[in-house]
């Protein structure tokens, strides 16, 4: 075997994924120097999203635990490691060997036979034997328990991969001890030797007093908001859950409020963040607009509106490094803020979870606000959902608050209302048809016979009524401002200081007309013509022949005039962040008496401002935006949402992708796709396997 490693040892890029792909491209797989890699399972992992980096490593580290090459017990050790690979890749933190149906299930997508099967589960015990005694080579190489430096962790009847079990444990214990602390650090008393301007309770009643008015109706706060205002200052962990538009973003406004009166802790110690930079500008607009809103402002709402802390992401507030992939802060150097307010948090992860805890001073307060019931992270682990599930901090110590009621899709309307309706039988896991007491859903058989409003379920009868809706989305778009033309084909200056209020103002216009409306889509890639990049490359080819037929453009640039963009990765350098939305616009740069010729730029909102940056300098970090996944548009929302729906069913499709999906529209949501796909996505819950709602209960 180490003939064959040594022949091709000069051709390997010595990663996993260059190992892997010149063992799989090899022939010799048989004795006399062969290499015995698992070529076969390739196609099996592909379908499960592991890469041939993976097998590489599965197949290394049975290696170390079964040197017998080609075994049926090495072989059988291969697939529980990619099995562990493979549930961590669709987000969760372990394993569980029985009772869940996780162990099962995904025994059965990699195709283990019963004798594989049988081998798989005898290993098991092999290594739980390794584990419990003083033993050393064979399995006890690479399966460890609780506190030993193994690849493999054996707790609690899991199996775990060991970095994954160790940011369970250390933010299962951080956490822990926030939960534990209530009482330590008071509303009354915080962290100050100087007395407080006003009490912390006449600050209360002074900002319940004077809610800020939309319209000629004023925005007061419900009990429940007004509970979640209290229960954030005190203690050291506030989780406050609750719909999109339940008014989180009204209660970060009135714990400002209370803060710029107490001065406890001063608002230069007061931080607010997000996971994505799309939802932290949210945060910032949804805040000011509050503050702004407040009719009888006194003197410490109106140093709030000049001294409001800004609102980022979490990656900036903890100093990520791309270049080191680092964070500055850590617990050896801890933010300086004694409060931080994250907004959207059911998309934290357990890495960046571990991460931000150990930032925070010990004393420091952390208020986590979100909706448990959306998509979690993309990456592993589910952080917001067990914490809410969590017994000792939802019940024991209240540290939790669920808001019940929305004013996004305001009750009193009645397509909000509709949209309310689904969303709950959706999350119920009931036929959206039930909805409203059948009255929420209107299923429509033809296009003509969608009016965009409420809920609509477009069941096709063809590809060409995809098509026939697809065209109607885009007159729509496309028809909603009179001079779209001329407002995408007219150059806008920027000068030093950005755009002047002229320039500004049109762009924000243009911008939110295009914010409007967004497509939905369960995956990216092609599933069955219903993937974002299929929908994207349908209005990327309707767009180029409307401006082409208007004269407005020559040739096929990959991203033209007037089409919406997207940032697929963080550019910390120009302050550009994963998710965030734009448009491609024509932009003249004037810098003293030089003026550069007009050229298609990408314009992001920014602030209360736009920046906009050259093309070339965002190549690889652009795609277009007509349709985008749903996980990208976690954190935004739109008047108008359309689903599209696969046309079979694909993994992806699950409840919680659906009620996330629905909850993101204001005005209308319009399901394409055949009832059977969608009541199957329904019936699938997301479940991940975690440890951490153990631990905290």
């Amino acid at each position: 075997m180490l003939e064959g490693v040594e022949k091709v040892a000069a051709e390997i890029n010595w990663t996993p994924m260059g190992c892997a792909a010149v063992l799989a491209g090899s022939s010799e797989h048989k004795p006399g120097g062969a290499i015995d890699y698992p070529c076969d399972l390739l196609s099996r992992t592909g379908e499960l999203n592991l890469d041939p980096g993976d097998t590489f490593f599965a197949w290394e580290l049975a290696r170390l635990a079964c040197p017998d090459p080609g075994s049926k017990k090495q072989r059988a050790l291969i697939l529980l490691i990619l099995a562990v690979q493979a549930l961590s890749v669709e987000g969760s933190t372990r394993l569980p060997l029985s009772g869940s149906g996780h162990f099962d299930r995904v025994l059965s997508d990699l195709q283990a036979d019963d004798e594989e099967k049988a081998l798989i589960r005898a290993l098991l015990n092999e290594a739980g034997e390794a584990c419990s005694e003083p033993a050393s080579g064979g399995l006890a190489n690479i399966f460890g328990k609780t506190g030993d430096y193994r690849p493999l962790i054996l707790d609690h009847g899991c199996l775990y991969m060991q970095k994954l079990h160790t940011l369970e444990r250390r933010v299962g214990t951080n956490l822990s001890d926030r939960i534990a602390s209530i009482g330590e650090t008071s509303a009354e008393h915080p962290d100050a030797d100087e007395p407080a301007v006003v009490t912390f309770e006449e600050a209360l009643q002074e900002v319940f007093a004077a809610p800020p008015a939309a319209g000629s109706v004023k925005a007061e706060l419900d009990e429940q908001q007004k509970l979640a205002v209290r229960t954030a200052l005190s203690g050291r962990i506030t989780v406050i859950s609750g719909r999109p538009g339940s008014g989180k973003t009204s209660i970060v406004a009135s714990i400002l409020r209370v803060l710029a009166r107490t001065g406890r802790p001063p608002l230069q110690s007061v931080a607010l963040a997000a996971p994505t930079g799309k939802a932290a500008d949210r945060m910032r607009q949804a805040v000011t607009g509050h503050l702004a809103a407040v009719e009888r402002a006194g003197t410490p709402d109106r140093l709030l509106i000049d001294n409001c802390p800004p609102s980022t992401t979490l990656h900036r507030l903890l100093g990520y490094s791309p270049g080191r992939d680092r964070f500055w802060h850590n617990e050896l150097n801890p933010l300086s803020e004694n409060m931080v307010i994250v907004d959207e948090s059911s998309m934290i992860d357990l890495v960046m979870m571990d991460h931000l805890l150990r930032a925070l001073k010990p004393e420091a307060r952390l208020i986590l606000l979100g909706d448990a019931d959306q998509l979690p992270s993309i990456e592993a682990g589910a952080v917001l959902r067990d914490l809410c599930r969590s017994k000792k901090a939802a019940k024991e110590k209240q540290r939790v608050v669920v808001l019940e009621k929305s004013y996004r899709a305001r009750e009193e309307d009645s397509a909000g209302q509709r949209i309310l309706e689904v969303a709950k039988a959706i999350n119920e896991g009931r036929p959206p048809a039930e909805a409203g007491a059948g009255s929420a859903l209107a299923t429509r058989h033809k296009v003509s016979d969608i009016i965009f409003e409420g809920v609509e379920h477009l069941v096709p009868g063809d590809e060409y009524q995809k098509i026939a809706f697809l065209t109607k989305w885009y007159q729509l778009l496309t028809g909603g401002l009179p001079d779209l033309d001329e407002r995408l084909s007219c150059p806008y200056k920027s000068g030093p200081a950005g755009f002047d209020s002229e320039n500004s103002a049109r762009l924000k216009e243009t911008l939110a007309h295009f914010e409007r409306f967004r497509i939905l889509c369960a995956t990216r890639t092609t599933a069955g013509g219903a993937g974002s990049g299929d929908i994207n490359a349908w209005f990327y080819h309707r767009w180029l022949e409307h401006l082409k037929d208007k004269g407005l453009i020559t040739g096929s640039p990959h991203f033209p005039v007037g089409e919406p963009v997207l940032m697929t990765r963080n550019d910390y350098s120009l302050r550009l962040y994963n998710g965030d939305s734009g448009l491609v616009l024509n932009v003249v740069m004037e810098s003293g008496a030089r003026r550069r010729p007009a050229e298609p730029m990408a314009v992001f909102p920014r602030g209360g401002g736009f920046v906009a940056y050259p093309l070339e300098a965002l190549r690889g970090c652009l795609e277009p935006a007509w349709a985008t996944t749903v996980h990208k548009a976690q954190g935004s929302e739109y008047e108008n949402v359309a689903i599209i729906l696969p046309s079979v069913y694909v993994r992806p499709l699950t409840r919680e992708l659906l009620y996330t999906a629905v909850t993101r529209a204001k005005k209308s949501v319009v399901m394409v796709g055949p009832q059977e796909t969608l009541q199957k996505g329904i019936s699938h819950s997301l479940k991940r396997a975690s440890g951490l709602a153990d631990m905290l209960c």
